[in-house]
């Protein structure tokens, strides 16, 4: 057995250029484990949490193998999703930039000739979706007759029976003789099976304990909602908690618009992210919340692939994912590096088999939470308002924060005395929290249901997804 790395000043200069760009300052687990079997040809299957480092596991020996002179594809990296390949080739690019590796992502969605140009000019990498790949393979654009390494990333999505067929077809142009690498954050039977196909007596490895993180990095827990006031808790709970920045997952496209237009309706700082969006719309979606500028994002598990995001402090379940291994695809997404994070379930009587089954099969126990009351949720806000206010006034002088405080209590103290005037303070100071990234939305907004988003029946949807009439919407609308 290889040992595993306890640094990486094993690797050239030219690398280790590109580690600190990334801020990498010691290998994390799954580096230290594979990185050397990688060097050693082996072939892998990895099972590793989603943000655990992976990319850097494989990416940083491929690096380090490749020939810069050789301008040919030498390495191909598959992907389920475009947000994926497309951060998998930003992190091959910097490891590679000094040492004059070339990484070109390939997925659909977007114009064929930047990277027909990218294909003809000949770059050593390749990170993308298996779609597109195929497309520039039949029409003999792209070979792949020089690649030495192929990687499977997200292998429980790209061997599943949706993407089988063009991995199947991909294999044809790949050299047998090659080293090969799969790497999942879950490893069900049949994705062993399955990857029989493409790999050659591959050691295992898995650096899950049991899938789930331990509680000092992740906390779990739950709240027993009703289906028709789902929408109306999950925005009370957000007030209680006032996550810095959460994914807030669906299990259906139609439950992501209506979450994500209830959720700009309550004044959140929310978007969406689903598949019927165009792939400009997406990067744009993804640009803000990696950027720190998006609050929350409303996704399918599908749609959430491949979005990572380092400092995201809650996930949380709208609905009950359908298989206990998607449950730590969504929970993977934060608590990462030695951060800590949140994983919050909603669960309505339609979702308690699929929570039920998330905890046994996962063995482990998420403890239930009672809904916070209206009251509590108004108390909350209200001290965190107060040391917004303690926390401002602190950087002006004792003779100024005196001379406002004459100035500006006769205003308050006549707009507190009538219900009008209580109304223009409340809307003052809700927009002063807001422009400072302060408290979510008060519990008494009351987004208007009128315009809540529509299904195909024209009809509002539930929080099941299922359609549901307009004047069952307003009754549940308020917290």
């Amino acid at each position: 057995m290889s040992e595993e790395l306890d640094s990486f000043e094993s690797f050239p200069e030219e690398i280790r250029q590109g580690i600190r760009e990334l801020g990498w300052t010691a290998p994390m687990p799954v580096q230290s484990r594979v990185i050397p079997l990688m060097r050693d040809g082996k072939d892998l299957i990895v099972q590793a949490i989603t943000g655990s480092g992976k990319t850097g596991a494989f990416g940083l020996p491929i690096v380090e193998r490749l020939d810069p002179e050789q301008r040919a594809i030498q390495a191909l990296m598959l992907a389920p999703t475009r947000e994926l390949a497309n951060q998998i080739a930003q992190e091959l690019t910097t490891m590679g930039r000094a040492k004059g590796i070339e990484t070109l992502p390939i997925y659909g969605g977007t114009a064929y000739a930047p990277q027909l140009d990218g294909l003809r000019r000949g770059v050593h990498v390749i990170a993308g979706t298996p779609g597109r790949i195929l497309d520039h393979l039949n029409s003999r654009v792209m070979k792949l007759d020089a690649v030495k390494v192929l990687i499977i990333d997200e292998a429980d999505e790209l061997l599943s029976l949706g993407f089988w067929p063009d991995m199947r077809e991909i294999q044809r142009f790949v050299p047998k003789k090659r080293q090969t690498g799969l790497f999942s954050a879950t490893m069900p039977a049949r994705v062993r099976s399955l990857a029989r196909a493409f790999l050659h007596e591959p050691e295992f490895i898995s650096l899950t304990e049991g899938g789930v993180r331990s509680p000092e990095e992740i906390e779990h827990y739950h709240y027993i909602v009703s289906a028709q006031e789902k929408d109306a808790m999950l925005l009370r709970i957000i007030q209680h908690e006032d996550p810095d920045s959460a994914i807030i997952f669906c299990n259906t496209r139609a439950d992501v618009r209506f979450v994500g237009a209830f959720l700009k309706r309550s004044q959140l700082d929310a978007d969406m992210i689903q598949g019927e969006m165009t792939q400009a719309a997406r990067e744009s979606v993804m640009r803000r919340i990696k950027a720190g500028e998006l609050r929350f994002l409303v996704a399918t598990d599908v749609a959430a692939r491949g979005i990572d995001i380092s400092d995201l402090s809650h996930v949380i379940s709208y609905s009950s994912p359908d298989s206990p291994e998607m449950y730590l695809h969504r929970t993977g997404r934060t608590g990462r590096a030695g951060k800590t994070g949140t994983a919050i379930s909603l669960v309505s009587g339609l979702d308690i088999g699929n929570f039920r089954d998330v905890q046994n099969v996962n063995q482990l126990k998420i403890p239930e939470r009672k809904i916070p009351t209206k009251d509590e949720a108004t108390e909350r806000i209200a001290q965190r308002l107060e040391i917004q206010l303690e926390h401002d006034l602190r950087h002006i002088s004792e003779r100024e924060r005196r001379v406002r405080q004459d100035e500006f209590l006769p205003v308050v103290e006549r707009l507190a005395a009538t219900d009008a005037g209580r109304h223009h303070l409340a809307a003052i100071l809700f927009s002063y929290a807001r422009e400072r990234g302060g408290p979510a939305a008060a519990p008494s907004a009351k987004p208007d249901a009128s315009s809540a988003p529509e299904s195909a029946h024209g009809t509002a949807t539930s929080g099941e997804g299922r359609p549901r009439r307009r004047r069952r919407r307003r009754k549940a609308a308020a917290p």
